[in-house]
């Protein structure tokens, strides 16, 4: 059955049956029975000696079976009527009504009864005697089928209550975990997709489920598809629109090379603004076309680069725009050779836009530290520069496309917000993984997780 609600109905019915059909069970034959047996009955020994008076009663008269009773306990005397042959009890009780049909019934005949007196199992005995009179005595032998049910409860409370709490805690945990699984899927895929990963389809997980579950993780599927097609067709328009961009900013950068040729003193000041312009334009443009189309690169890491040679190399070529902010490189590493599957320059450009961030936004006379440590197959690299670091609330979104944290930064400053989201999508794509947060004796700090290839060590 794929229905979940059929699946539920059935199971809750199937369920309500069981436990009527026990419950009958236990209640009318397999503790109780016949309410005319004996196993319904109390008091064998009780039994025993009323029928044994009522042999010596046949010899000695009614008084002697009155003197017995009147010796009986209290309790023992409400459960035994007997009237003489004027049909007075002889302990001159008044007799119930519900119990007139059994009495009535008793003669020379019929000299032993059964019947159910007030639901109670009861049997009654005619007793002739010598002298011709008789003695109708009725014994009310058992409890009503309530009364047993009752003790039986409260005889029996813990071991009930100790058998229900597990029986319903293994048919409740058995529902929960069947309803909550397919719950617990969908919510794993909405977080990897509100993390970005647009790929992730849940369907596959939910196979097997009821139809409604289904069709759920079907309807999902489809939001994502459709979110990831739309995405991937933005990305497309803005690296589309870049390229169209390039011809005319190209156009524009050869006439402003026509016109400072003609070296007209007066325009170089507009002639330099133009000219700046254009540069920035022209790094926007670079930066908007090395995003990747997709977060999910499927092409392969087919190179090879070792990360400390690759670390030293790139201080090394940012010096020179290190010395001229006055900021300094510290460099520390293992002595292990580290290797990383790379494709092309990427990794390359992404580490590169870190330490330049990083210079970027340390003070004049400040240090950018830099630690490359290894462990469990995976290096580590940290850059923190001597910054003002981020808001705490905007540690996450300095790694979105054209995010800055600084809104009032000027052109000349630089930063358009896509140097953190280049290297992101780089680190993703070489499986790895990349975080900032601030520390408390400098500015930012930057952690890139990378894997090392299997022969690293």
């Amino acid at each position: 059955m794929s229905s979940l609600f059929g699946r539920m109905f059935f199971g809750a019915w199937l369920t309500a049956v069981v436990m009527v059909l026990a419950a009958v069970y236990i209640t009318h034959f397999r503790e109780f029975g016949d309410p005319r047996q004996k196993d319904r009955w109390e008091g064998p020994e009780l039994f025993r000696e009323i029928t044994h008076n009522l042999r010596m009663t046949r010899r000695h008269g009614s008084d002697h079976f009155r003197h017995w009773l009147e010796q009986r306990p209290e309790r023992v005397q409400k459960r035994i009527f007997a009237l003489d042959r004027d049909g007075l009890e002889l302990l001159g009780r008044p007799i119930p009504a519900s119990m007139a049909p059994l009495i009535n019934s008793l003669s020379y005949r019929n000299r032993e009864a059964h019947a159910l007196v007030d639901k109670k199992p009861t049997v009654g005995f005619f007793v002739p005697q010598r002298d011709g009179g008789s003695l109708r005595v009725v014994f009310v032998a058992g409890k009503s089928k309530e009364e047993l049910l009752l003790r039986f409860v409260l005889d029996n409370f813990w071991p009930i209550l100790v058998l229900a709490t597990l029986a319903s805690g293994l048919a409740c945990y058995w529902l929960a975990r069947y309803l909550s699984k397919p719950l617990d899927n969908l919510r794993t895929a909405t977080r990897r997709v509100a993390a970005g990963d647009l790929s992730y389809r849940v369907t596959p997980t939910l196979r097997g489920h009821s139809r409604e579950l289904g069709d759920l993780a079907a309807d999902f599927d489809s939001m994502t598809a459709q979110l990831q097609a739309s995405m991937s067709e933005q990305r497309r328009l803005i690296k589309d629109v870049s390229h169209e961009l390039r011809s005319p900013l190209a156009r524009l950068q050869v006439a402003l090379g026509i016109a400072r040729q003609k070296n007209v003193q007066a325009l170089d000041p507009e002639l330099d603004k133009i000219g700046k312009a254009a540069d920035y334009l022209e790094d926007i443009i670079a930066d908007i076309l090395s995003l990747p189309v997709s977060s999910s690169d499927s092409r392969p890491l087919d190179d090879v680069v070792e990360i400390n040679s690759l670390m030293e190399a790139l201080t090394e070529d940012l010096r020179d725009e290190a010395r001229q902010k006055q900021v300094g490189f510290s460099l520390r590493s293992d002595e292990h050779e580290l290797l990383v599957a790379t494709r092309g320059s990427s990794l390359t450009a992404a580490l590169e836009n870190i330490l330049r961030n990083s210079i970027k936004y340390s003070p004049a006379h400040g240090q950018v530290d830099i630690s490359i440590t290894s462990e469990n197959s995976r290096c580590q690299i940290r850059v923190t520069d001597a910054g003002n670091g981020v808001p705490e609330e905007e540690l996450e979104a300095i790694f979105r496309p054209f995010y800055r944290t600084d809104e009032a930064r000027t052109r000349e400053s630089g930063g358009f917000g896509l140097g953190l989201a280049i290297a992101q999508r780089s680190i993703v794509q070489h499986g790895g993984k990349i975080e900032a947060f601030n520390t408390s004796h400098a500015g930012l700090c930057v952690s890139i997780e990378l894997p090392l290839l299997d022969d690293t060590f």
